[in-house]
């Protein structure tokens, strides 16, 4: 969807917006937030680790390194292939763009990425990963991953491989201290269903009504309809990719529009 200039170039005064990004994915979108004039609140809900046998993963990235394809589904994915077996690696795919650029950022390599859009089912559509018959695919995830990307690849004869390189672990906090953060919040911006029943399981009853009203930006419309199913009034917002700057622009947009909570 295009933005018109004013779109494109407001500022958030007065928008106060809940990240709820692990916190090292959190800061780059706080500080543009915070830069266009609005106030961000950090709840991060998962952190990041490694998996708990690194010297397995190590030794499963070293044996695919004659794979035909390495395709990763996150930055986090990236960094902690990194820590486990640097570059250079195979020929390289990516979720999206942001996945892309941390890629190339790393290794100087050319990436794959989605002809159009951002995540797994955007990634097959790319013209090199129509015929996979005797080639071999390492997925590089993380636990708990979709398995849209592998069945895809399946489907086309490859031969493929998920390899889990880091995992998420919930973060608590006291429900009094979520009650209060929401109370506070116009936009909360979720990275994942995952994420979002999360934030349900830590919102205590008496704040659950202010929850389900408060206006969300997501990244995929799976995550969409994971907020319908669990109760959601607001339409969330949809970023044209899953990048900061895609995210800022969906924030503009809402804060030219939106009417201030009380």
């Amino acid at each position: 969807m295009a933005f018109t200039p004013d779109e494109a170039s407001a500022r958030l005064d007065g928008l106060t917006v809940l990240v709820a990004r692990p916190a090292a994915q959190a800061e780059a979108l706080c500080t543009l937030i915070e830069a266009a004039g609005g106030r961000a609140l950090r709840l991060p809900l998962f952190a990041v680790e490694p998996v708990a046998d690194r010297d397995a993963a190590a030794a499963a990235l070293a044996a695919a390194s004659a794979f035909d394809y390495w395709l990763f589904t996150s930055t986090n994915a990236v960094d902690h292939a990194a820590r486990l077996c640097p570059p250079p690696w195979p020929m390289l795919a990516a979720v999206g763009a942001v996945t892309a650029a941390a890629l190339t950022t790393l290794t100087g390599q050319t990436v794959l990425t989605p002809p159009t859009g951002d995540g797994a089912a955007a990634l097959l559509a790319h013209p090199s990963l129509q015929q996979g018959a005797g080639r071999q695919a390492l997925i590089v995830t993380g636990e708990e991953t979709l398995p849209i990307l592998e069945a895809g690849l399946a489907a086309r004869g490859m031969a493929v491989t998920v390899l889990p390189v880091y995992r998420r672990v919930a973060v608590d906090h006291p429900p009094a201290a979520v009650a209060a953060l929401l109370q506070q919040a116009d936009v909360a911006v979720i990275p994942s269903g995952e994420a979002l029943r999360r934030l349900c399981a830590l919102t205590p009853p008496e704040a659950r009504a202010r929850l389900t009203a408060l206006q969300l930006a997501v990244p995929s419309p799976r995550v969409i309809e994971t907020a319908r199913t669990l109760g959601f009034s607001a339409e969330p917002l949809l970023p044209a990719r899953v990048s900061d700057a895609a995210y800022l622009d969906v924030l503009r947009r809402h804060a030219r529009h939106r009417t201030p909570h009380a």
